[in-house]
């Protein structure tokens, strides 16, 4: 479309001298905090108080420089004519010229009819223009006028225009780089509805591949963070991925929306300190993701308190002393009541040795001094017969070993869940000291049934803390009765010194203020129970598509999963727009997806792109598929961008790394063929197993002889699934290599 003609007769030339004012003030604040920062870190000779203010200031000057480095890139991407004849121009951050806003942020009120304003209703502007940029450099525009006549708005909508199309084209059509790419300005409309959802509400975002799902999430993130600032910043916002590979692809992006404050995670790392370091079987992952199990755990753990058929007779100092059944029966029924697991275990300890004590004083003729009495006490609790009586009646226990001694012991699985079938318990017997990602909500269970932590945080001596406060005091010369060593360590408390972040990603019981799932098909209903104990208030941006489950816990009906967690507070929002990938891969793939049963929506692509679709056939699939990638190397990667992936069965993978590479060193050379399959994130060229893919996208996809889903129900479904994904990674093209006679489409 043409320009509203209110500028010079060059608007390349007039938007240049607008992006270079707002990159100079941007230039100048930079500047400004970069000595701000190096005048914080010399000071010099302080005392204890202005060495705290010292490093807030320090750590809030960097984090602001990462932001202003994050959001430099393509910094102004977009303008507003306005019918009262102002611009407004929309970028990464808001920035002033003086008291004049000279840059609007994309999350600002006011920016919002770049994203939101239609024919019909064009929210007071006038013309809408993207401006695309090149290291500071305007290299394209492009206008969509907003005030069209009833009749042209009527023709316009029904030619499916959308808003912002070329500019999203433009993105399309860059190769990509293994990151997320530059996603602000190509927000779609019904994307944008989604983004600014109020904070108090629970939102599915149910949409197929490259519809922008993920972008959506990313966006409601920074947009919550932003407009509800003093609601979220005590308790913050947590993203859940569904693979470190997931999380390393979008970790670009949040900066770049203007946020680092955001704690990004996969249901492996939800509990601080526990490393998964097993993969479960597709059955015992659903089997453990079954709510039942934690009537399982509960039974389990009441098992461990019991009246012993033999106890010893105790001698303390010569005294014998005998403890009764019933007086540890009763001993359990008054700790009950105390709280969890261990800290009433504690309690029951205490009592018993109470009832020794009293027991001691009796045969020994009459009570004790404080002295002597405090030493008896002492030798009660420590005595290998005492600790060997009252460890039997009210076992000591862990998290870890209660999982370790279930799973380790199928007569006692079967005993305390009849409803578990044979091949089931057995799917979940493995060597202790394992943990796998199923394994995660359970323990978390646990250690809730336990309270061990409790326990640990009570009996934690603070004797090293209490010297290293005293020899702080002394260092600057602070002499005793002025602070007490107690008041500098709740003043130095760690908690204080750390961001949301920090003390969010360390308190396996923090509540967040919004929580983003991503990929949220996968989770098991265990997940989700673990998951919504970490919300303040039911606070969710749910992300994914039932039609790409690939696990047996999964969900295949958002109703079925969501409602047991949430009731009827949710709202599903549909996507239906395929902005990624080629008209013809979403035909092809919405074909085999409808064949197989899958709950896939009628996705509309919104281009064309001849030649993005080739079936081949071959008597040696290996050989076929190795030679269509180096085709796609040579047509899609050029210096650090454009991504072209193998997708094969997992285990041909290793074998098919090894044929790829020696293709790449005989065509382009050993160096530049290890440059392109470089480990890490770096790589250009891939091969990934068809389990690894999910949330990824490439220019170009192999998709090496893809398996025929075989058999019936849920795993060939799952099956199906994992190869709609494949099918849906590309963004220009995709090569099927299937072997001749196979059925696959």
């Amino acid at each position: 479309m043409t320009n509203s003609g209110a500028e010079s007769s060059d608007p390349y030339e007039s938007e240049q001298k607008k992006v270079d004012l707002i990159y100079g003030r941007f230039d100048e604040l930079k500047s400004l905090v970069k000595e701000r920062l190096s005048a914080t870190r010399a000071q010099r000779d302080l005392n204890l108080t202005s060495m705290t203010e010292r490093d807030s200031f320090a750590t809030m000057y960097e984090d602001r420089l990462s932001l202003l480095r994050a959001g430099e890139y393509r910094l102004v991407f977009g303008k507003l004519h306005m019918k009262d004849g102002s611009e407004r121009y929309i970028g990464r951050m808001g920035l002033l010229k003086g008291q004049k806003p000279i840059l609007l942020d994309w999350r600002a009120k006011a920016a919002s009819p770049f994203y939101e304003a239609t024919f019909f209703d064009d929210m007071g502007a006038t013309l809408r223009r993207h401006i695309t940029t090149e290291n500071r450099k305007v290299v394209k525009l492009e206008d969509e006028l907003l005030d069209l006549s009833p009749e042209e708005s009527e023709k316009a909508l029904k030619e499916g225009l959308l808003s912002g199309e070329g500019a999203l084209m433009a993105a399309l059509e860059e190769g990509r780089t293994g990151k997320m790419g530059d996603i602000v300005s190509t927000i779609q409309r019904e994307q944008n509805r989604i983004i600014r959802m109020p904070l108090d509400s629970t939102v599915v975002v149910q949409g197929g591949p490259g519809t922008g799902k993920s972008a959506v999430a990313l966006h409601r993130a920074a947009y919550l963070l932003y407009t509800y600032r003093k609601e979220l910043e005590e308790s913050g916002v947590l993203i859940i991925g569904p693979s470190q590979a997931f999380v390393h692809y979008i970790d670009d992006v949040l900066p770049c929306l203007g946020e680092t404050d955001i704690l990004i995670r996969t249901m492996a790392q939800m509990l601080p300190g526990v490393k998964v370091n097993c993969k479960d079987s597709p059955l015992a992952a659903k089997v453990k993701g079954d709510l039942r199990m934690v009537h399982v755990l509960k039974s389990a753990i009441k098992r461990c308190i019991r009246v012993p058929k033999d106890l010893p007779e105790i001698s303390i100092n010569g005294v014998k002393l005998k403890l009764e059944p019933e007086e540890i029966a009763r001993g359990q029924d008054s700790a009950r009541l105390a709280g969890p697991y261990e800290v009433a275990r504690r309690a029951f300890v205490d009592y018993m040795c109470s009832l020794l004590f009293s027991k001691y004083e009796e045969a020994s003729g009459g009570s004790l001094p404080g002295e002597d009495g405090a030493f008896v006490k002492g030798q009660i609790r420590e005595n290998a017969q005492v600790r060997l009586a009252l460890n039997l009646s009210w076992l000591p226990l862990s998290a870890k070993w209660l999982l370790d001694d279930l799973f380790s012991k199928p007569s006692k699985l079967k005993a305390l869940a009849p409803w578990m079938s044979e091949e089931e318990v057995q799917s979940l017997i493995r060597e202790k000291g394992k943990v796998s990602e199923g394994d995660i909500p359970l323990l978390d269970a646990a250690l809730d049934l336990l309270g061990e932590e409790e326990v640990k945080k009570k009996g934690k001596s603070s004797g090293a803390e209490e010297e290293f406060a005293k020899s702080t005091m002394a260092m600057f010369g602070v002499a005793p009765g002025i602070v007490s060593a107690s008041d500098l360590l709740s003043y130095l408390a760690p908690s204080e010194q750390k961001s949301v972040v920090e003390r969010a990603a360390g308190d396996r019981k923090w509540q967040f203020g919004h929580i983003i799932v991503d990929e949220a098909q996968e989770l098991t209903p265990m997940q989700w129970r673990m998951l919504k104990k970490r919300s303040l208030s039911k606070s969710f941006t749910i992300v994914g598509d039932v039609a790409q489950t690939s696990s047996l816990g999964g969900t295949r009906s958002w109703k079925k999963r969501l409602s047991p967690v949430f009731g009827k507070d949710w709202t599903l929002c549909p996507l239906e727009i395929d902005y990624r990938n080629p008209r013809e891969v979403v035909e092809e793939a919405s074909k085999f997806a409808k064949r197989e049963g899958l709950n896939s929506e009628d996705i509309k692509a919104v281009r064309s792109v001849e030649g993005s679709l080739e079936k081949v056939e071959s008597e040696d699939p290996e050989k076929e598929a190795v030679k269509k990638l180096v085709e796609c190397v040579k047509k899609f990667v050029h210096s650090s961008r454009g991504t072209v992936a193998l997708i094969t069965e997992q285990k041909a993978a290793d074998k098919m790394s090894e044929l790829v590479h020696s293709a790449l060193e005989k065509e382009f050379g050993k160096d530049e063929a290890d440059r392109l399959t470089q480990s890490g994130w770096k790589s250009q060229v891939a091969v990934r197993g068809i389990e690894d893919i999910k949330g990824i996208e490439y220019d170009a996809v192999i998709l090496m002889d893809p398996p025929e889903p075989r058999g019936e129900g849920e795993e060939r479904k799952i099956a199906a699934s994992r190869l709609y994904i494949a099918m849906t990674r590309p963004t220009q093209k995709l090569v099927i290599v299937k072997r001749k006679a196979s059925a696959f489409i």
